[in-house]
């Protein structure tokens, strides 16, 4: 079996490449880390997903190779602020994350593939402090669910808090902050089940889902005091 796997040089897409490997599968890495994908992976594309000219080019030489699972890993973040990000800092967030997913698949038969998109359950709030990945995110989970029902075979993972260097630098607390080998093991369980749906930890989940169902002023209110966000005053 022939795998795919976006930003395969670090965090989740290493791990998920490196599991891969090990069940003997054929794993074909993209990423901007030459030397990491060298070691990881069988064949490797290195490629700056932020230059979607470049995205487009590389979409089109992987257009002859029969892909059975594609893993959409890649993704970026700003800072957590309350500052309102900059254009070019915004840009490049939706660039990485939603914008070079459509450029790569352009040119690659993906129609009896499986399509794995890796979002977050930062897409279900509009957090203040992570505005960018946030809006990102939750068009990512909008863009999966339509070529879901187009017919395509699509799995949709949001995850909670994952250890990897994306989180590392958090000075805020992260509820249910899970392990990367536990995380791992799961995405590689629900990709094998091939259910759309799948937000994980359920207990993270179902409590993000509760306070979207409180008042617009309560949850202004609770914004205000732990996100202390210029943008809520």
């Amino acid at each position: 079996m022939k795998i795919l796997i976006t930003g395969a040089s670090r965090g989740i897409g290493e791990s998920l490449a490196k599991y891969y490997k090990h069940q003997g599968f054929e794993v074909y890495g993209i990423a901007r880390d030459e030397e990491k994908l060298k070691k990881i992976c069988d064949e490797y594309f290195v490629c700056d997903l932020s230059n979607l000219d470049e995205v487009s080019e590389l979409s089109k030489k992987l257009s002859d190779i029969k892909f059975d699972l594609i893993i959409l890993n890649a993704g970026i973040s700003t800072p957590h602020s309350s500052d309102f990000p900059p254009l070019s800092a915004f840009k490049k967030v939706i660039d990485v994350n939603l914008l070079s997913i459509h450029a790569l698949l352009e040119h690659i038969n993906f129609k009896d593939s499986k399509l794995v998109f890796i979002s977050s359950l930062a897409s279900l709030f509009g957090a203040p402090t992570s505005l960018a990945y946030s809006a990102s995110k939750r068009a990512l989970n909008s863009y999966a669910e339509s070529l879901y029902f187009a017919g395509i075979d699509v799995v949709l993972i949001m995850p909670g808090f994952i250890k990897t260097d994306m989180t590392k630098n958090h000075k805020f607390y992260m509820p249910f902050l899970m392990d990367l080998d536990d995380a791992t093991l799961r995405i590689a369980k629900i990709i094998k089940k091939g259910k759309f749906f799948n937000p994980f930890p359920l207990k993270f989940y179902y409590l993000i889902k509760l306070c979207t169902l409180m008042p617009d002023n309560l949850k202004r209110k609770i914004l205000k005091k732990y996100a202390k966000s210029d943008i809520v005053e």
